[in-house]
C-alpha cells in the first residue's frame, strides 16, 4: 500500500483525453407507496430528478474528481437533453469545448427511475448508428491536436456509434508515436478495431463474449485473457470481476487483484471509474499492477453509491489507506440536514433518536438495533459535553463527545451521528424531519416534550422500553461499590 499510496498526489493535474460515446444520465428519485389499479406495477410518485454526464462524460468526471484534467471529446444533439448535458459538464467543471453538437442525431439519454434507493428500471432514447464520416473528420482532426500535449488517452466504448476503427486506430497509433498510454473500455464482440492498445479493461461478460469462452471457472478466465491478449496484440488486458475483484494479463502471465470488501449499491459506471483511474495513475507514472491496484479501490468506492457516480481522490485515499468509514458517519447540522432532505427525496424512511450515550452499555446497543428496525436510516442525536453536564450535573460526561460520537458511529444499525449543544433536540428534529422519532424509557407520550414538534412535521413518535438494570448510573455505581 505504501508503494501506490505515492502516486495519488501526482494525480493532480494530469491531462487525460477521454474519447467516446457521450450521454445524459437522468436520474428520477422517486416515492413507491403503493400498487397501480390499472395493473400490478408500482407507482413511482416523482419527488426529484437530477442530471449527470454519462458514458465517456462519466469517465471525464471520474478524472476531473480524482484531481486530473479531461478533454472531452463526444458528440451530442441540437435538443433539450443536450443542454442538459451541457449544464451537467458545467457544473462538474468539465470544459465541453471539444464537444461536437450534430442537428441529425439525438443526445443519448439514459433515464433510470429510482425508488426507496433501489435501481426500478431504466429507458433508454438514443440512435446507435454509426456517425456520419464528416462528423468522424472533424473528431480526427481534434484528437490529431490533442494527443502530443496529453498524458494519457482513454476510448470509452458503449457502441453508440462514435468509436468507429477509423477513429480508434488513429488515437492508438498517435499514442504510441507520442509514447502516451492507451486504455479501452471495450464493446461488441468484435475487438478489430482496439489492436495496439496499451491496455483493454472488459469487464467478465465482455470478456467472454469477445474470446468466444464460457468463463465458469480459473482454466476458463486464463484462456479468455490469453485470448484477447493475444488477439488484440495489447501490452495488457485487465479483466474486471465485480465482487471477484479483477485479473491483469500480460505476456509473462495474470496478476490476481482480489476484490476490496464493500457493500455494494449500484454497479453503475464502475467500469468507468477503473479506467479512469487506472489510465490517471499510468499518466502519474505507476507500474500498470499499481494502477490496476489504485484502480480496484477506486471502483470499490462507487460501488457503494446509488446512481452514476465518481470516486474523489480523498475517498481513493482512504480506501487506500483502510480507514475505517467511521468518522464519516459523524456529521455537522449543516451536513446531517442535506443528508436528511437527499434521502427523504430518495424515499427513505428516516429515524431519529437522541441522548447522552455516556458509557455505552448493552441496553444501549439492543435500543439502538430496534430503533433501526424502524426504518431505513437510523440518525442519532448526541448530547455534547455542555448540555450532558447541564443534564447531569458536574462529573458527567465520562466520556468525551467525539469519543461517544465514535462509538456510536462504529456500530452498524448506526448510519449518521450528529452532536447538538441545546438540552432537548427540537432543533435538531425540525433539520432532520423524521418519520419516526424514538425514545427509550419508561416514558408516557405525554411526557416527550419534543412531541408536537414531530407531529407537527409529520412523524411519529415511539417508545422502545428499556432493558432492566441496564444504565449508566447502575454501571458507574457498580464500579464504585468495588473501589477499596
Amino acid at each position: 500500500m505504501e508503494g501506490i499510496k505515492k502516486y495519488l498526489p501526482k494525480l493532480k493535474g494530469k491531462k487525460i483525453l477521454v474519447y467516446g460515446d457521450l450521454m445524459l444520465d437522468e436520474h428520477i428519485w422517486s416515492k413507491v407507496s403503493r400498487i397501480s389499479p390499472e395493473a400490478p406495477v408500482p407507482v413511482a410518485e416523482v419527488v426529484r430528478i437530477t442530471h449527470v454526464p454519462g458514458g465517456c462524460g462519466n469517465v471525464a468526471a471520474n478524472v476531473a474528481a480524482l484531481g486530473g484534467e479531461p478533454y472531452l471529446i463526444g458528440l451530442i444533439g441540437k435538443d433539450s437533453s443536450g443542454e442538459k448535458l451541457l449544464r451537467a459538464l458545467e457544473k462538474q467543471k468539465i470544459s465541453s469545448e471539444y464537444v461536437l453538437v450534430d442537428v441529425t442525431r439525438p443526445t443519448i439519454l439514459k433515464s433510470r427511475i429510482i425508488a426507496a434507493s433501489q435501481h426500478v428500471v431504466r429507458v433508454d432514447r438514443e440512435d446507435r448508428s454509426l456517425v456520419p464520416p464528416r462528423v468522424i473528420k472533424q473528431m480526427v482532426k481534434k484528437v490529431k491536436a490533442l494527443v502530443p500535449k496529453m498524458d494519457g488517452i482513454i476510448i470509452s466504448d458503449y457502441e453508440k456509434g462514435m468509436v468507429t476503427e477509423e477513429i480508434c486506430q488513429t488515437l492508438i497509433k498517435l499514442a504510441r508515436k507520442y509514447q502516451k498510454p492507451i486504455a479501452i473500455d471495450p464493446k461488441g464482440i468484435d475487438y478489430r478495431k482496439y489492436q495496439g492498445t496499451t491496455i483493454i479493461t472488459p469487464n467478465l461478460r465482455e470478456a467472454a463474449l469477445a474470446s468466444r469462452t464460457v468463463i465458469i471457472d480459473e482454466k476458463s478466465l486464463q484462456r479468455a485473457g490469453k485470448i484477447l491478449l493475444k488477439f488484440v496484440k495489447s501490452d495488457y488486458v485487465l479483466i474486471t470481476r465485480g465482487k471477484d475483484g479483477m485479473t491483469l494479463f500480460d505476456e509473462q502471465g495474470s496478476t490476481y487483484v482480489p476484490a476490496v470488501p464493500r457493500e455494494v449499491f449500484d454497479i453503475t459506471g464502475a467500469g468507468d471509474t477503473v479506467i479512469a483511474t487506472l489510465t490517471l495513475a499510468l499518466a502519474a507514472g505507476a507500474s500498470m499492477k499499481e494502477a490496476a491496484i489504485l484502480s480496484n479501490f477506486a471502483g470499490s468506492v462507487v460501488v457503494g453509491k446509488i446512481g452514476t457516480a465518481t470516486c474523489s481522490r480523498e475517498e481513493l485515499e482512504e480506501a487506500v489507506e483502510g480507514r475505517e468509514p467511521v468518522a464519516k458517519k459523524i456529521k455537522s447540522r449543516n451536513e446531517i440536514a442535506a443528508i436528511a432532505r437527499n434521502l427523504k427525496n430518495q424515499g427513505a424512511k428516516i429515524i431519529f433518536t437522541n441522548g447522552c450515550f455516556d458509557i455505552l452499555h448493552l441496553g444501549h446497543v439492543r435500543y439502538l438495533r430496534e430503533a433501526k428496525k424502524l426504518g431505513d436510516i437510523l440518525i442519532v442525536g448526541l448530547n455534547s459535553d455542555d448540555s450532558v453536564t447541564a443534564l447531569k450535573g458536574p462529573g458527567r460526561p465520562f466520556v468525551s463527545e467525539l469519543e461517544r460520537a465514535e462509538i456510536l458511529a462504529s456500530l452498524e444499525c448506526v448510519d449518521y451521528v450528529t452532536i447538538f449543544d441545546e438540552l432537548r433536540p427540537d432543533r435538531l428534529i425540525r433539520l432532520i424531519r423524521p418519520d419516526i422519532h424514538v425514545k427509550g424509557g419508561d416514558y408516557k407520550l405525554s411526557e416527550i416534550p419534543e412531541r408536537r414538534t414531530v407531529e407537527a412535521l409529520g412523524g411519529k413518535v415511539i417508545i422502545i422500553p428499556p432493558i432492566e438494570g441496564k444504565s449508566t448510573t447502575n454501571i458507574v455505581e457498580k464500579i464504585l461499590s468495588k473501589r477499596p
